[in-house]
């Protein structure tokens, strides 16, 4: 009989009542006390599970081999040989049962890490949410007491200052436009026929939701304001070749977008979004501009914002059929205005130069013009068919520019509230932006493509078709050398004489 453990003839045989296998006393204790378990079959074991054997003659423990002859060597080898492989054998399986312990941690910490990031998302997103209710608080309120008010009261709501600001306004620009008269040195016509695309900005705004939806440009003509379908406010600085702030902070497509148009490095802007909200950006933060106010008076998506002349003022229009009147300072609502008529909603608006009316297109293709003070309607004008899509005052404030889902743009003359000329575009064709230059001379169309008209008369003077797809946002430069178009293929186009 030999040791199960060391091959040999034991010289204190013992033997296992649970596996029946033979021992050397002195190993199998030895490897009881290190791992409590029976070496062959792995199942517990301690020392009163080992009976010794009596032999009868007693065993004689066989003398050594000795290494002097080549049996010797072998048999030595051999056993080498099966101690290493044994040794081997372990050491696999000690590095399986590790490996399997290693990919199970490895499981354990990337579920951990995913759990740990959506909870962080989701508590970002409660911190937002609980921010904007803390902002909105002192603006939700006043609102529904403005409605009741010009609900209950036939007078203006609208403040004694805020009356003769608009008054004095009106009167300094009013005696400016019937003087202003486009210098001898004006953009022609036959210049705007050699105009080309000069320059391109691609890539604005993100690929995963791509699309500028809306466009403004400030007083210097530098920088570029955006809105995109991503949520986001761009400017883009033209000198330095770069987009200088990138704001996130609306939660559902950005619509429209305003500068305030005052002379200065860092202008205070306005955006509106389909998640019904206004906000106005201040200067200051680490991006550059942060949200100063968060303004909640529609309960629906905000279609178009326009500037007040006077600069102090803006106003914002929704598919709620609702159009309010905004205090740049205190960032609040000062006039809340429900148009009954409107069912659909507005999908366009535009202050007159002089800032005196207020021109509203709705979804149900009517034009509205309401006078300012007392917020009355003061004339209609019908004959588009389908959302009205744009509307553009000229500079000299005697005419405006609509266009609607029909392809068709129509000129009304505002001292004769009549269409006086239409103007027939390509079947299918998609309008989104109107545009006049500072004198009135000619009519920038954006859409399917770019085209510059005469607005006297819509002849086409040049069209452009560089854009790959739909045009939304057309801005001319102050002596109409230039105009800049911005479209849903995420890119700023310069035209202009080569």
């Amino acid at each position: 009989m030999f040791c199960a453990i060391s091959g040999e003839a034991p010289e204190y045989p013992v033997v296992s009542l649970k596996s029946g296998n033979v021992f050397e006393k002195q190993l199998i204790i030895k490897y009881i006390a290190d791992h409590g378990k029976d070496p062959i079959t792995g199942e517990e074991i301690t020392a009163e599970d080992i009976v010794e054997l009596k032999s009868s003659p007693e065993t004689v423990k066989p003398r050594p081999p000795k290494l002097s002859s080549v049996p010797s060597l072998l048999s030595s080898l051999q056993n080498e040989w099966d101690s290493v492989m044994l040794e081997s054998f372990t050491l696999k399986q000690q590095y399986q049962q590790v490996r399997q312990e290693l990919s199970h941690a490895l499981y354990q910490n990337d579920a951990a890490t995913r759990v740990i990031a959506r909870l962080k998302k989701e508590r970002d997103s409660a911190r937002e949410a609980l921010a904007n209710v803390q902002a909105h608080l002192g603006s939700v309120a006043p609102v529904a007491e403005t409605k009741r008010e010009s609900m209950e009261v036939d007078a203006s709501s609208l403040p004694k200052q805020v009356l003769l600001t608009i008054a004095e306004t009106s009167d300094a620009l009013s005696a400016d436009r019937r003087k202003r008269k486009a210098p001898t040195d004006y953009t022609s016509i036959d210049t705007l026929k050699t105009f080309t695309q000069t320059l391109t900005v691609p890539s604005l705004h993100s690929s995963r939701t791509p699309g500028i939806t809306a466009l403004d440009v400030d007083v210097t003509g530098n920088l570029v304001l955006t809105g995109g379908n991503d949520k986001k406010v761009q400017i883009y600085n033209k000198a330095e070749e770069k987009v200088m702030v990138d704001l996130p902070g609306h939660t559902k497509k950005v619509t429209t977008v305003k500068f305030r148009g005052q002379d200065s490095e860092k202008d205070v802007f306005v955006s509106g979004s389909a998640d019904k909200h206004v906000r106005v950006w201040v200067n200051g933060g680490a991006k550059g501009y942060h949200t100063g106010h968060n303004l909640v008076a529609h309960s629906a998506e905000v279609s178009a914002l326009t500037i007040h002349p006077s600069k102090n003022y803006f106003a914002s229009a929704a598919l709620d059929g609702q159009w309010s009147f905004y205090d740049f300072e205190h960032g609040k609502s000062i006039l809340d205005t429900t148009d009954a008529e409107a069912e659909k909603g507005y999908s366009a608006l535009e202050f007159h130069p002089d800032g005196m009316i207020l021109g509203a297109g709705t979804v149900d293709s009517v034009v509205r013009i309401w006078d300012v003070k007392s917020q009355t309607v003061a004339a209609n004008f019908a004959g588009h068919t389908g959302k009205i899509s744009a509307l553009a005052f000229s500079g000299n404030g005697y005419i405006l520019a609509t266009a609607s889902e029909d392809n068709l743009v129509k000129i009304w003359d505002l001292r004769k509230l009549a269409n006086t000329k239409t103007f027939t575009l390509d079947e299918g064709y998609k309008v989104h932006s109107l545009s006049f230059d500072h004198y009135g001379q000619y009519l920038a169309v954006g859409g399917s493509d770019v085209r510059i008209l005469k607005a006297k008369d819509g002849s086409p003077i040049t069209a452009f078709t560089d854009n790959t797809a739909e045009v939304t946002g057309l801005k001319w430069s102050p002596a109409a050398d230039s105009l800049l178009a911005a479209g849903l293929d995420r890119t700023l186009r310069y035209f202009s004489a080569p």
